[in-house]
């Protein structure tokens, strides 16, 4: 499988047939590409692939920690339940961290035209796959930084594209958000205190969608706040609420996915 080319090439595709780790310094990888586990072998050997056209694409985003082990097991989740093809792009080029000052400081140094810029060659590449579907739809899900990222992605670049922004910052701008013909799901905590994502933001995010005449479903989940869901061990032991964040989130991109 080739990685894209051009000057935001190296920082988008990679093939992995294994879930990662949190990348190290010394071995920074740009992107996860996952396949569903019952067709990476047929998809990618030359004697036997699945049939063409049989895969959709999901992008996925990360959170402001940047590309995380944790990212990896949900876009891997997501690609076994969905049978897509489920690529997470590495939003900060090769950084990650743990520390919350410099988590923020990557989150701000990163301007949403970056991010729309590797977005662009990352679905320009998914297009040239064999697996692919021709004319594929889109959609983009982000959690928290990559939540808002999706959201300002396919309200300036793709408004073809179906958007799931799990406790992200939304657009709130009406007429930014009527540009949108594809639906929008939303995913906060009712405890978050923060003010650009807690049960307000969610509110007026609601209401937003509704004046723009967009498709939507946003939902505010209570007794939790930001960033609930840590990680797949939560969705196996079906923790509550995550397991009905889970179930929210596969059907609507289910639905998007059949047309």
């Amino acid at each position: 499988m080739r990685s894209p080319q051009g000057p935001a090439g190296r920082h988008i595709a990679r093939k992995t047939a294994r879930r990662d780790r949190v990348p190290s310094q010394q071995q920074k990888r740009p992107a996860r590409i996952l396949l569903p586990r019952i067709c990476r072998r047929k998809l990618w050997n030359k004697k036997k692939r699945c049939r063409r056209g049989a895969l959709p694409v999901l992008l996925v985003l990360h959170e402001f920690w940047g590309l995380s082990g944790s990212i990896v097991d949900k876009a891997q989740g997501l690609a076994d339940e969905l049978g897509c093809l489920c690529i997470a792009p590495d939003c900060f080029r090769g950084e990650t961290t743990d520390f919350v000052p410099k988590a923020i400081w990557l989150a701000l140094s990163t301007p949403q035209q970056r991010v729309n810029t590797d977005l662009a060659a990352v679905l320009r590449w998914a297009a040239s796959q064999d697996g692919v579907a021709e004319n594929f739809p889109v959609r983009v899900l982000g959690f928290c930084f990559g939540g808002g990222k999706a959201i300002g992605f396919t309200t300036t670049m793709r408004p073809d594209a179906a958007t799931f922004v799990f406790y992200g910052e939304p657009v709130l701008k009406v007429e930014a958000l009527a540009a949108l013909s594809a639906p929008v799901c939303g995913i906060y905590g009712a405890e978050d205190p923060q003010p650009t994502t807690n049960r307000a933001a969610a509110a007026r995010f609601r209401s937003a969608l509704a004046e723009a005449g967009v498709e939507h479903d946003v939902t505010c989940y209570e007794g939790v706040g930001h960033a609930f869901w840590k990680d797949m061990g939560q969705i196996e032991r079906r923790e509550t609420p995550q397991i009905a964040a889970w179930r929210q989130s596969t059907t609507f991109l289910r639905t998007f996915f059949d047309g």
